[in-house]
């Protein structure tokens, strides 16, 4: 009885090592298939932690580029990367620690560009395996100086009108002092056309000169002299 158990135990310990050396294919692709879902569930699953940790930046893992632009800050970040970062805790601290200053340092960028009269068309922002980040610009184009904010754009226009307007001004009192001038042209010509003719008598040059005098000045008449106007 007693032999019997110890072969049964035998037998079984045999067959227990032969399927722990030798599993059948279907109990390895089982193993397998469960390891790879775990492994793509925990990067999903710290994605979704990254890109609530930071809201204002948008990750692009997919195998094409995104590109952002003075609004939006893309950064495409390599499949092996993320991988990494969801299971290397002190990686990822790393990483992002990195990422804190991406969107400040983009908008320093733009800023900058638009002191120096320029335009950013486009920028593309990649992270590699290694958690390295390139930025790549679309383009760039110089404004020369032309191209200025709403604001200056509407002081200059208020400018333009004070100045329009005080020349209106000027304008209309040169013509209304051109005017009064013409009035009193026309006036002074109107009495250099009247005619006024003296006449006078005396005994001698004084006393004729005095009665034309008298006569001119609208005083008293004088006796032996008279006058009459014309126009």
């Amino acid at each position: 009885m007693s032999m019997e158990i110890t072969n049964n135990y035998s037998n079984y310990a045999a067959n227990y090592t032969d399927a722990v050396k030798k599993p059948d294919g279907r109990a390895a692709t089982e193993v397998k298939t469960s390891k790879s879902t775990n492994s793509k569930d925990k990067v999903q699953a710290y994605y979704e932690k990254l890109c609530k940790k930071f809201p204002n930046i948008t990750f692009n893992t997919s195998s094409g580029l995104m590109s952002g632009n003075e609004n939006k800050v893309v950064l495409n970040l390599s499949s092996q990367c993320l991988e990494k970062m969801a299971n290397d805790p002190d990686f990822a601290k790393k990483v992002e620690f990195n990422l804190t200053g991406v969107v400040q340092g983009q908008n320093n960028m733009f800023a900058q560009a638009k002191a120096d009269n320029a335009v950013i068309h486009g920028v593309t922002a990649v992270m590699d395996a290694d958690g390295n980040v390139s930025v790549t610009c679309g383009g760039m184009t110089r404004t020369s100086g032309l191209k200025q904010s709403t604001s200056i754009l509407n002081t200059k226009k208020r400018q333009k009108e004070r100045l329009e307007k005080k020349r209106e001004e000027r304008k209309n009192l040169e013509e209304k002092a051109a005017k009064r001038r013409a009035e009193r042209k026309e006036q002074m010509e109107k009495l250099a056309e009247g005619t006024y003719k003296v006449s006078a008598t005396g005994t001698d040059v004084k006393s004729v000169t005095q009665n034309i005098v008298e006569a001119v000045s609208g005083t008293s008449s004088p006796t032996g002299g008279s006058f009459d106007i014309k126009a």
